[in-house]
């Protein structure tokens, strides 16, 4: 099993308020992608790649989007962010 690192930046972004409905679906979809890293899309706005690096991947949870890189060779799952999906335009 890969190790999982929560960057500050999406520790505070899932701080804030949001309604049960989110936070279940959050926590379904980080499931999904701690079990299966390739999932996300890999075709990222220039904004995220700008302001987090390069080989990330994106996976939604309406209305956000997880920001995360994931490092096959160290097997290794960081999420960065969790934008409101209208912000990584």
């Amino acid at each position: 099993m890969c190790s999982v690192v929560y960057a500050d930046s999406f520790a505070d972004d899932v701080a804030e308020p949001y309604s049960d409905r989110v936070l279940s679906l959050l926590d379904r979809r980080l499931a999904a992608i701690e079990s299966r890293p390739f999932i996300g899309n890999p075709n990222v706005r220039p904004s995220l790649t700008e302001r987090f690096g390069p080989t990330l991947r994106t996976f939604p949870v309406p209305p956000f989007t997880i920001v995360y890189r994931y490092d096959d060779e160290r097997d290794r799952l960081e999420f960065l962010a969790l934008p409101y999906d209208r912000s990584v335009w």
